[in-house]
């Protein structure tokens, strides 16, 4: 029994020793983390500094769970993730800045627990949120006092308060120490000059200490030192207590396969009979000979705005129906199984001629009006509603095929590549093209655009009209000013080769000429 007890006794021990000694390099890890983030972030543009945060956060990641995190498919997850975070280094879009500022964290939590074994459902939508929710609202803040409980404990154990310790007797002589200290400094400056002016010049050091940035730059180090310990920790610890295991969602009381048949293939013949007689009108003038042929008492503009938001709006509607009728409708005879895909198709059909039609209908707006963020991002939309849709065509006549994992992929997809379409270079363009057809557009909006619009506005340095030439080359001058002030940290190649481009021009300021 007493062999049993100390071996026992001694597994405590080497686990607690391994434990601390795990804990103690993950935070020395996360205390380097806090520091650099410190140096990146606090008080700069982003830049250069995101990918060299994200790759550090992963060095440390992968190093502390390396013997935990399996090889699956989350490891393609993080291909995306150090693409959205190159585009800081590779782009200056600040729309798509605050885009990714969400999302490359949503695809860290992601990826991060499903490599580390701790996602609680493969591909399933409710355990996917739950998971998301655990990453932002609980992992983080759950082990952030555990760095600060192990010094505690590594000093009482360490040092001790024992008078035999070494740190009870340093402590002893340091509280005789100070008063004696303080009673001689005072003799021996009353008595000599020089040295008196020496003490009265030491309080002036901790003039010089920049307290208003040191005191925020340690406290931004401590968070991000703490916050991202707890994470990792989290996902590195093998849980207590056993793991509950979610029953399958089809086996459960839930809305699955609680809608009869008859009620949706009556519902859908209605909804359908509508929408077909819309895609016949739709025909009618929109795609008759391929013409754009409009009706007389409509302009290009007026035919645009007429709708345009509410056809998006019903493709949203058909989408939420379809979706509702594959998972919720009950299976039946082969024959009514048929004819419900049949019914489904046909929405699917006219929901894709009503984006085609919103589709058109924001080009003839932009052709009229030029190009912004707004219309491009709505153009983008509807071609990532049109991929989800056919995605939608296909579950209707494979029932295996997993909805979620197609949408959240193609989500992915395009986040990636349309923040590689450099959208600011394409408006530029797009614009002083129509301007050059029209001799329309809007100057003030161009200035808004960012670098990556730069190489495409120097065109317009020798428009013919100085209404146009003149403030864009005032707007150029002042970038030109900004851009020679850049730092390291916020370093990326779209705003280097605008700098580049600019030292190339002869730029002046006139007031005249104020955009």
């Amino acid at each position: 029994m007493k062999k049993l007890a100390s071996k026992s006794s001694l597994g405590r021990v080497q686990s607690f020793s391994m434990l601390q000694t795990r804990s103690g390099k993950l935070f020395l890890c996360s205390m380097l983390l806090g520091i650099l983030a410190n140096v990146l972030f606090f008080d700069r543009n982003l830049g250069l500094s995101y990918p060299i945060f994200v790759l550090a956060f992963y060095g440390i990641f992968l190093w502390n769970t390396q013997s935990t995190v399996e090889k699956n498919f989350a490891g393609f997850l993080m291909i995306p993730v150090v693409l959205l975070s190159l585009t800081y280094l590779i782009f200056s879009n600040k729309v798509f800045y605050a885009i990714n500022f969400i999302a490359i964290p949503i695809l860290i939590v992601m990826q991060t627990t499903w490599s580390a074994n701790k996602a609680r459902g493969a591909w399933s939508p409710y355990h996917a949120i739950g998971d998301l929710f655990l990453g932002f609202l609980y992992r983080p803040f759950v082990f952030m006092a555990l760095p600060l409980q192990l010094i505690s404990k590594k000093l009482s154990q360490g040092m001790g308060t024992k008078k035999e310790s070494n740190f009870f007797k340093i402590t002893i002589g340091i509280l005789v120490a100070v008063p004696l200290v303080a009673v001689i400094v005072a003799l021996l400056a009353s008595a000599d000059q020089i040295f008196n002016s020496m003490v009265d010049a030491l309080p002036n050091i901790f003039i010089h200490i920049p307290f208003e940035t040191l005191i925020p730059r340690t406290i931004f180090s401590t968070v991000i030192t703490l916050l991202s310990f707890s994470y990792i920790w989290s996902l590195m610890r093998k849980p207590k207590i056993k793991r509950i295991v979610f029953e399958d969602r089809d086996h459960v009381v839930s809305l699955r396969s609680s809608l009869d048949q008859v009620i949706s293939s009556t519902l859908l013949s209605m909804i359908n009979a509508i929408y077909v007689l819309f895609t016949l009108i739709q025909f009618s003038y929109l795609f008759g000979g391929f013409s754009f042929a409009l009706p007389a008492e409509f302009t290009y503009a007026q035919y645009a705005r007429r709708g345009f938001f509410e056809l998006v709006l019903v493709t949203l509607i058909n989408f939420s129906i379809l979706l509702l009728l594959i998972y919720c409708t009950k299976k039946g005879t082969t024959r009514m199984n048929r004819m419900m895909q049949a019914l489904e198709t046909l929405l699917v059909f006219c929901t894709l001629i009503m984006l085609v039609s919103a589709f058109v209908r924001m080009y003839l707006y932009e052709q009229m009006y030029g190009y912004t963020y707004l219309r491009v991002f709505t153009h983008a939309f509807m071609i990532f509603l049109f991929v989800l849709v056919m995605f939608t065509l296909v579950r209707i006549w494979n029932g295996r095929m997993n909805l979620f994992k197609c949408y959240v992929l193609t989500g992915i997809t395009a986040l990636v590549l349309i923040n590689f379409t450099t959208i600011d270079a394409f408006i530029t363009k797009w614009n002083i093209d129509r301007y050059e057809h029209t001799g329309k557009i809007d100057i003030g909006y161009l200035t808004e655009l960012s670098d990556d619009a730069v190489p495409g506005m120097i065109r317009l340095l020798h428009a013919k009209d100085d209404q146009i030439a003149g403030p864009i080359e005032n707007y150029l001058y002042e970038r030109k000013q900004e851009l020679n002030k850049m730092d390291w940290q916020s370093f990326n190649f779209s705003s280097y080769h605008a700098k580049r481009l600019l030292s190339q021009e002869k730029l002046h300021y006139d007031k005249s000429y104020d955009y």
